[in-house]
């Protein structure tokens, strides 16, 4: 029952933030403000592969948290953010192609295996595993079981600002999934160049708009979760 539960939270999430979620990965591709006409266009371009997505993650991520809650903190948070990556990478991957190309998850999926062929399952995978493990670990440890409000969404806030690295590089990486090293170069070579140096990487690492969108999907998404096992046992 526990992962139903988090299947009908993913259902209502993937409608309320697939728009958001496409804008902000454009605005960090692009390197543009979020609220760009350009990154607006098409919001729910690839939503189909965003519900797939969501429901697969808040179905895993918050019965999973449950399941391992008897662990120590490192080895649920491994355990939680290897099995949502390992499953959710390949997605990911067809979903954010969609978005930036404005397309049909269909479509994308067609144009990424042409390219890639199975490996495209990886790409982005060991990154991917990092930065859920880093902020896992965080918010596990912190959080408090009574979804006390302002001191839940302080840890998210947290998380999501000391994990924001790793998820530019990913996001780099469902690009154009070009090495780690040409990836750092160009980061470096734009931060050089940039008259606000410190706008630059607020953008790019989606602190901001991304941690309030972190934020209240997380937060929003536990209390669900919690209320409607509440409700059910």
């Amino acid at each position: 029952m526990d992962f139903y539960i988090g299947i009908a939270v993913g259902i209502t999430q993937a409608f309320i933030f697939s728009p958001i979620d496409k804008a902000i990965y454009n605005s960090i591709i692009n390197n543009s403000k979020l609220f760009k006409r350009e990154n607006w266009i098409k919001p729910f371009a690839g939503a189909s592969n965003s519900i797939y997505s969501r429901i697969i993650t808040s179905g895993l991520y918050f019965y999973l948290i449950d399941y391992t809650k008897n662990m120590n903190v490192y080895q649920s948070a491994l355990t939680v953010s290897a099995t949502t990556a390992i499953t959710l990478n390949p997605l990911n991957v067809i979903r954010y192609k969609s978005y930036y190309n404005k397309i049909s998850t269909y479509d994308s999926f067609i144009s990424i295996y042409r390219k890639h062929g199975l490996r495209f399952c990886m790409i982005g995978m060991e990154t991917l595993i990092m930065r859920n493990f880093i902020f896992n670990v965080i918010y596990i440890s912190n959080k408090k079981d009574n979804n006390d409000l302002f001191y839940n969404c302080a840890v998210i806030c947290t998380a999501s600002i000391i994990s924001s690295p790793f998820h530019y590089f990913i996001n780099m990486k469902y690009h154009e999934n070009e090495k780690y090293l040409d990836i750092s170069k160009t980061f470096l070579n734009n931060f050089k160049t940039s008259e606000k140096k410190l706008s630059y990487i607020i953008r790019q690492f989606a602190i901001g708009h991304g941690t309030i969108r972190t934020v209240i999907g997380l937060y929003s998404g536990q209390v669900m979760y919690s209320t409607l096992k509440q409700l059910t046992h």
